[in-house]
């Protein structure tokens, strides 16, 4: 309403003074606004919480995954994100032969999907959403049906699937991967190595199906057309008539949708006497997205998708006119991209690429001319004349070879991505602002690098921490704490979490597996502007402290790795110091100290030499903000019997030893301590019953106020202003 309202503001404003223009825009925007409000009213479900029994139709998204089978489906016209957990081998062979349109009988649970528990993260309730889906169904039984309700759109569906399925048992796997991702827009298979390295490069779009592919196939069909002596009128009707199917063949993402519609409109006017220019083509392609879907403009691939459109369509041709040299016009067409699109990167994923600007000039050749064309080719003779294949395949697996080993040696270079953090509202608008300046003034001036100052500055200010925060993020059952001082003068984490992986039978193991560091840890950190930790502490050697730690380390610099002394005797330990022997270490005992600023940190456990088990973890008595902390790790009442004559024990603030585990946190420890709070980081529902009733009793019975990330998600402290959290 508070949007509304400022639309109207601004649209009687510009009645007032007489400017047609703003009228016309104002208006626009006010009537989208009512439509877009409209649309999100009707956007509701008419289930509830508890079981559902009956016949579900597989309508998008089918995922047999290790041990996990997913699907979106319907019932009774309304959609549920399905889940159900496979049970043996050749059940999952069962379910990769179902199609969509097949109807499965499903008896299960109606669940609301999460929401981000760590503030500035990836919102998964939201996302479903977005898609009209409002509902998890977990399944606990199903059983095929031999009922199918196949539309034309699910037999659309169904030959992509195949065709997927060709492509990943027919051709070489190394090839396989960049076939399906160029052909079908499906980039699941890629390995995620590979796929890291594009991304530090600022390449990763070239893996996905965009206007540039719809451009090169309409280019080849128009050549392929005229060839074969087709008119240009017949041309056109063929490709007007072709494009939807191509674009619903390729998963129907926002760049394609975008091209196709452009490529209709373009080519429709040649049939009209109308002429129709990009940019016109460009804003009808919009509206048309947002009529049959307005929750399309929230969705990253959209965003950047028209940002990039419309800044190389009103700014790329006045700046190209000035250019003669092919290789100048090309970095140019990549630096519009990247500006264009950097606060949208900044945004959604907290960085973007430094160095994509230059290797965009290697890449887009590379892809565009090389292996386009040959995976077009590929699945051509994979269709008709599968002998032929070898010659194809040879050529491009030499392209694939040559493009990793690039990217993998590329991405070593330093700063080669930088890390933005996700910028505020006041932030962000002053991004949009110099953007535009930037593009106005290069325009008018032809000059860039002085302008692009002021765009560096707003991304700087944004990682600088002014106030100074503490974070226990919500790892789930682990631990992982975030301590940034003021001004960025120290970053510490206090261990990563992880998970406890049993050893699976090959079938069950999943493809991309989920990873704590990798998915959790990093993201956050990413989100608040950090790229590298000044202290990294391992309180003990075990999973749910430490499993994320290589995959932290992969794209974060840790500048030292501290320790308790005799950790490194566990496996889990070993492993984690030889995959980071680039990184200094530090084994401590009590005694360790440093201090920065007002802010100092003691390690006070363990006095002696340990394994690496709960009592051996390091315990951290801070000073932040004035107020004492004491960091327990997973000390239990043995080690906290052991420091009751330590006067550096009472603390303000307490971290909760083991998740709130009955074996920690004594009556003597909590009396001798006296938090006025205590911190629990415990995971929702965890199989250990943490924090159990024993301990919550003691904290409450010594009148500590309680915060626990199963119940609030990211437990947030800033300097001077107190506590926030993740789920408020």
């Amino acid at each position: 309403m508070k949007i509304f309202l400022l639309l109207g503001v601004l649209l009687v404003l510009a009645f007032l003074f007489k400017s047609t223009k703003s009228v016309a825009f104002f208006s626009l925007t006010l009537v989208a606004g009512v439509f877009f409000w409209f649309f999100d009213n009707q956007n509701h479900s008419q289930f509830q919480v508890g079981g559902l029994e009956g016949a579900v139709t597989l309508n998008e998204g089918i995922v047999v995954d290790g041990d996990t089978f997913r699907a979106q489906v319907l019932y009774q016209g309304e959609r549920f994100q399905m889940s159900y957990k496979l049970t043996s081998e050749q059940e999952q062979k069962q379910f990769m032969q179902l199609n969509y349109g097949d109807k499965l009988n499903v008896n299960g649970e109606l669940e609301i999907p999460g929401k981000n528990r760590n503030k500035d993260q990836f919102n998964y309730q939201d996302f479903l959403y977005r898609k009209q889906i409002h509902w998890l169904l977990k399944v606990n039984a199903i059983e095929p049906l031999s009922e199918n309700d196949a539309s034309w759109l699910h037999r659309i569906k169904n030959f992509r699937k195949s065709q997927l399925e060709k492509i990943d048992t027919e051709l070489d796997s190394q090839i396989a991967p960049y076939v399906a991702s160029l052909i079908y827009g499906d980039r699941t298979t890629i390995e995620s190595s590979v796929y890291e390295s594009y991304q530090r490069l600022g390449v990763v779009h070239l893996l996905a199906i965009s206007g540039l592919h719809v451009n090169l196939i309409i280019a080849g069909f128009l050549l392929l057309f005229r060839r074969l002596g087709f008119q240009i009128e017949k041309t056109a009707i063929i490709m007007i008539t072709m494009l939807p199917l191509y674009c619903l063949m390729t998963g129907a993402n926002a760049p394609v949708v975008r091209a196709v519609i452009m490529a209709i409109c373009l080519t429709g006017g040649r049939l009209l006497p109308i002429r129709v220019t990009s940019l016109q083509a460009l804003c009808f392609s919009f509206v048309v997205v947002f009529v049959f879907n307005p929750y399309a403009i929230l969705e990253i691939g959209f965003q950047l998708s028209y940002a990039v459109s419309f800044a190389i369509i009103l700014s790329g041709r006045k700046i190209l006119r000035k250019v003669s040299s092919n290789l100048l016009s090309a970095l140019y067409i990549s630096l519009i991209s990247t500006i264009s699109g950097i606060a949208i990167m900044s945004y959604h994923f907290y960085e973007f690429s430094v160095v994509g600007v230059f290797f965009n000039i290697i890449y887009v050749p590379l892809f565009t001319f090389i292996m386009l064309p040959l995976s077009f080719l590929t699945i051509f003779l994979l269709n008709l004349l599968p002998a032929l294949l070898s010659i194809p395949s040879v050529v491009m697996k030499m392209a694939v070879n040559m493009s990793e080993a690039l990217a993998l040696m590329l991405q070593k270079m330093p700063f080669t991505t930088w890390v933005t953090g996700r910028p505020g509202p006041i932030l962000l608008i002053s991004l949009l602002i110099l953007v535009l300046y930037f593009f106005y003034y290069w325009e008018r001036t032809g000059k860039v690098c002085r302008y692009l100052i002021p765009i560096c500055l707003c991304l700087f200010i944004g990682t600088v921490n002014l106030s100074g925060k503490v974070s226990i993020i919500d790892v789930g059952q682990g631990d992982s704490i975030l301590i940034q001082l003021p001004w960025n003068k120290g970053v510490y984490v206090i261990d990563v979490g992880g998970q406890i992986f049993l050893e699976k039978e090959e079938w069950k193991k999943r493809k991309e597996p989920f990873s704590v560091g990798k998915n959790i840890v990093t993201p956050v950190l990413k989100a608040k502007g950090i790229s590298q930790i000044d202290k990294l502490i391992v309180t003990h050697s075990h999973a749910d402290h430490m499993e994320g730690l290589v995959d932290v380390n992969k794209m974060i610099r840790i500048k030292e790795l501290i320790y308790a002394e005799g950790g490194e005797t566990k496996d889990i330990m070993k492993k984690a110091l030889q995959a980071l022997s680039n990184v200094p270490t530090r084994a401590v005992l009590a005694g360790y100290s440093w201090v920065k600023g007002d802010a100092t940190f003691q390690v006070i456990s363990p006095v002696e030499r340990g394994e690496g088990q709960n009592n051996d973890s390091i315990v951290i008595s801070a000073l932040l903000d004035g107020k004492r902390w004491l960091f327990t790790g997973d000390i239990e009442k043995e080690t906290e019997l052991a420091l009751l004559e330590n006067p550096l024990i009472e603390a303000d603030i307490l971290k909760v030893g083991h998740h709130g585990s009955k074996s920690s946190t004594t009556q003597d420890f909590v009396d001798k301590v006296k938090p006025a709070i205590s911190l629990i980081s415990c995971g929702v529902g965890n199989r250990f019953g943490h924090p159990r009733k024993e301990t919550l009793d003691t904290l409450e019975s010594a009148g500590s106020q309680i915060y626990r990330t199963d119940q609030r998600g990211e437990i947030i402290y800033t300097f001077s202003k107190g506590f926030s959290f993740g789920l408020e």
